[in-house]
């Protein structure tokens, strides 16, 4: 028998009203039998409640949740499930959302009003709880006596009820209960031909049985391998039904045991590296040992400014590498400040830090992760923000996917609302079949730019609003983005509506203050006066969009003039146009160029970065030349900062773009040597951690990027996990080594890359 002390503090309330719902007791019969069963998800017996038929009263329903308050504390996990009938009722000048105990009927009218229920989940200490509510059913359900009706085309509602407006009243007052119905509001809840559960309990109970994975990294069935699996194979089995939740998590908590059976499917531990204990190392200073940037874990933000006058409002939407916490910077605070901002409301959509995306926190995600936030994101225009007379809103990332998918399925009541969108850094158009190949494996293949997921979605926007969308839209692509390019962003938007901004993808929406162009297209686009590039380099921007010429018109006639800035942009420019003699001939006699190993190594850089978004060789060929040029200085000059940095990146292109490990290997042999010289700090030892994985010496890659992670911020901790996953893939699939072909979910390396950098 499995024994656990995290289920021993595991408790379920399982409900099945049962009387015209027969359904209902066997699908809360059938979650009881696996969770009490010691092979399966070993919970103890006493510390489930069924409550079925004439126990399902309304008495009996409220004194199995003051059960629960009693045995549960605040370190216990909950599982809820009710399977029965629940909506809203208009009643007088307010509505009353409900659920149905067994001992109603059409005279005495008994049901548990939701506001009785609500009190009492908010007297629960537990804040891991989770509570799964299957009505909506579908006649055939409600029927059905001792088997399901075989006619699945029945589709007559037994009540007018309301899914998603029940979850939101139900989660008002928990910030942290997981709220999940088995369908939408348009939607039923269906028992599928010769099954005598109904399909979401089966697809509940299937999960608990683990039968969605093939590894697993620990002993248990968390939240979110239920939640995935449900939303995925529910709509997979009955396109006419579509699970929909909430999305808030206190805790990615363990829901049961995955059965005896499968526990030889467990992947061993991935090992503990040393552990920093927060003081410097010898020869490292405090300010050496601290990122960039503020790396404190914040409180969770659910509104920055909320006030009862306020008809209006601004939505931010971050994407799957961020949190609602921090991926806008200072831009609500800016927001706030304006006089011209006065009257709107401004909050983040709200969905928890604790969501754990399918394939781990990324830039990028799978489309059942888009689409699971994207219908949350349009039932809280139904019902959360529904006192909003005017909605705008900013999204970055894969949150302007996630506004995309919305819109184009809002009901004209909630779209009306609508009046702008700002879409920052968002790869509208996905990415690059061969990109996706060579540098992911094809881990991210559904976002592929011909993938059905982005293809449906460009067809669906351009059927609903085609150039002219009925409100303000904005698009921004970000100068130095290297994860979306800016084909991907401007997709095929009206050009009118697209701006190149300064930064990178992270940097984007991270304004220092109000002089910016990024906060200041957001802000011109809500109060609707003309956006004007006043911080953004023109030849930036000239450059992004590929015009050369005008870059090498503007700058070449003064070059003696420029900085180090400008000769880059020229140089950049004089490649662009095929005149790469040119451009070597002023970085090796312009005063400013000449023997500036920082300068060749940023447009070293800047091709490495190109080459990765596209594969072109002549960019790859680029990036080596200028680093190359950089290295031959650096070494003859003892630098030994520029010597590790110019090396590392060639071992990198070597290997990724020439599948060359010899030159590979030689160059990361000179970057550790020139590392090992040089004091700590973050760089140091993501160099290191990289120079071992081209020696194939994992262990010793996994001391050094453990100490390079806790020095790091988010965006350097994609920077180096891009690097470290691009690199190892390149050495997996050279040729270098013999053995199974790799599996991602399951090799140890990328597991400690995953658990490390994305987690």
């Amino acid at each position: 028998m499995i024994q656990s002390k995290i289920l021993e503090n595991s408790y379920a309330l399982l409900i099945g009203i049962g009387a015209d719902l027969k359904a209902s007791v066997t699908d809360a019969t059938a979650i009881y039998n696996v969770l009490a069963d010691p092979t399966l998800c070993g919970y103890k017996e006493e510390n489930i409640i069924l409550l079925t038929e004439e126990k399902a009263t309304k008495n009996g329903i409220l004194e199995g949740l003051d059960r629960l308050i009693e045995m549960t504390n605040d370190e216990s996990s909950v599982l809820i499930f009710y399977s029965g009938h629940g909506g809203r009722t208009p009643w007088e000048d307010k509505v009353i959302y409900w659920l149905q105990p067994n001992d109603h009927n059409p005279e005495n009218q008994v049901y548990i009003d939701s506001v009785d229920f609500r009190e009492k989940i908010s007297k629960m200490k537990a804040k891991r709880l989770v509570l799964l509510m299957d009505c909506c059913h579908a006649a055939g359900m409600t029927s059905r006596q001792d088997q399901a009706s075989s006619d699945s085309s029945l589709q007559t509602k037994a009540v007018d009820e309301n899914p998603e407006g029940l979850v939101d009243n139900l989660g008002q007052d928990h910030q942290t209960v997981t709220i999940m119905s088995s369908c939408r509001d348009d939607e039923l809840s269906w028992i599928m031909e010769g099954d005598i559960n109904s399909l979401f309990t089966k697809c509940f109970i299937e999960a608990l049985k683990a039968e969605n994975k093939r590894f697993f990294e620990d002993e248990y069935v968390r939240l979110t391998d239920a939640v995935n699996y449900i939303f995925d194979r529910v709509p997979k089995r009955q396109p006419k039904q579509n699970p929909f939740m909430n999305l808030k998590l206190y805790d990615n908590f363990p829901l049961s045991f995955i059965p005896e059976n499968r526990r030889s499917d467990v992947l061993p531990p991935i090992e503990a590296q040393p552990v920093d204990d927060g003081s410097p190392t010898p020869g490292e200073t405090e300010a050496q040992k601290s990122p960039a940037e503020d790396t404190t874990t914040a409180k969770e933000v659910t509104s920055w400014r909320e006030d009862d006058r306020n008809n209006n409002l601004v939505l931010f939407i971050h994407g799957f590498s961020g949190e609602a916490t921090d991926t806008f910077g200072k831009i609500p605070e800016l927001l706030m400040d304006d006089p011209r901002m006065n009257g709107w409301d401004i909050k983040p959509i709200g969905y928890s830090p604790k969501i754990k995306p399918e394939l781990g926190k990324d830039i990028w995600a799978a489309s059942l992760d888009i689409k699971k936030i994207a219908m949350y994101l349009e039932s809280c225009m139904k019902y959360k923000f529904k006192k909003y007379d005017r909605i705008a809103i900013v999204a970055h990332s894969l949150g302007g996917l996630v506004a995309q998918q919305a819109l184009v399925r809002l009901k004209q009541e909630q779209l009306d609302k609508i009046c702008h969108l700002v879409l920052l850094g968002t790869p509208s158009n996905g990415l690059d079949a061969e990109l996706i190949k060579k540098e992911w494996n094809n881990k991210y293949a559904e976002m592929s730019s011909d993938g059905e997921f982005i293809t449906k979605l460009r067809a669906d926007w351009n059927e609903k609003f085609g150039k002219k969308p009925p409100f303000k839209l904005r698009v921004a692509a970000a100068l130095d983005d290297q994860y979306v390019d800016m084909e991907s962003c401007f997709a095929d938007f009206d050009e009118n509506v697209c701006e190149m901004v300064d930064g990178d993808h992270l940097r984007m929406v991270k304004p220092k203050d109000q002089d910016d162009d990024c906060y200041n297209l957001i802000l011109s686009t809500l109060v609707e006066y003309g956006f004007f590039n006043q911080f953004t380099d023109k030849e930036e921007i000239n450059l992004a969009m590929g015009k050369y010429n005008s870059v090498i018109k503007s700058l070449l006639p003064r070059k003696d003039e420029l900085d180090a800035n400008g000769i880059r942009q020229l140089i950049f420019a004089l490649e662009g146009m095929d005149k790469r003699d040119r451009a070597v001939e002023i970085l090796e006699k312009h005063p400013v160029a000449k023997g500036n190993t920082d300068l060749m190594g940023i447009l070293g850089g800047r091709y490495k970065r190109a080459y990765l978004k596209s594969y072109k060789k002549e960019d790859a060929d680029k990036a080596i030349s200028y680093y190359s040029k950089a290295l031959e200085i650096a070494t003859e000059r003892k630098d030994h900062a520029q010597i590790y940095y110019q090396a590392i990146n060639l071992a990198f292109l070597y290997l990724v773009a020439y599948n060359d490990n010899q030159k590979c290997m030689d160059n990361a042999q000179i970057a550790k040597d020139s590392a090992e010289n040089e004091e700590d700090n973050l760089w140091k030892l993501a160099t290191l951690g990289e120079c071992y994985v081209y020696f194939h010496a994992f262990d010793e890659a996994k001391k050094y990027y453990t100490r390079a992670a806790q020095m790091a911020n988010i965006r350097q901790k994609l920077s180096i996990y891009t690097n470290a996953h691009t690199g190892y893939l390149a050495w997996r699939s050279g040729g270098f080594t013999k053995g199974p072909e790799l599996q991602q979910e399951t090799d140890e390396f990328l597991r400690f890359l995953n658990q490390t950098f994305l987690s």
